[in-house]
């Protein structure tokens, strides 16, 4: 497997986020399921970076009104 920065004519860079366990896990999980019902071979990179293109095209054109609501580990205990 081929590893570093793609070879790309779009200029690119690395962006850390940390993240919860849970919201790890599902985006896994939801990766599996990707490749055992369509056959899809995806990574979270790939994943991610689609995600956020997606949200911040919708945000351009005014679609999403609401905030996303926080997973159960960001929210203090009560």
């Amino acid at each position: 497997m081929r590893r570093g920065r793609p070879n790309s004519e779009v200029e690119t860079c690395v962006l850390a986020a940390r993240i919860p366990v849970a919201l790890r896990d599902a985006l896994d999980r939801s990766l599996d399921a990707l490749e055992t019902r369509l056959g899809l071979k995806a990574n979270r990179t790939e994943i991610i970076r689609h995600a956020l293109r997606l949200f911040l095209e919708a945000q351009e054109q005014g679609g999403l009104g609401t905030p996303p609501r926080p997973l159960q580990e960001d929210r203090p205990p009560s």
